[in-house]
């Protein structure tokens, strides 16, 4: 999967019309809340095959945190 790929999946996980990037700030978006953490463990798990937590997802303060966790 490629970044481009990745950030496009991730938007749909967020169901967001906003714009994001690596750069992107979780605080930022207002659809980051225990849900999207929570569909978030479930993306890396079903797209990547990264087993993670719902402590290590809130730590995370960036999409480029998420998009490391998944290798990219």
């Amino acid at each position: 999967m490629t970044p481009e790929e990745f950030l496009n999946k991730f938007q749909n996980v967020l169901q967001t019309d906003s714009a994001i990037s690596a750069e992107t700030a979780l605080a930022d978006l207002s659809e980051w809340d225990s849900l999207a953490m929570i569909t978030t463990v479930a993306f890396l798990d079903k797209e990547f095959g990264i087993v993670t937590n719902f402590a290590e997802v809130q730590n995370m303060q960036t999409v480029k945190d998420i998009m490391t966790k998944a290798g990219l």
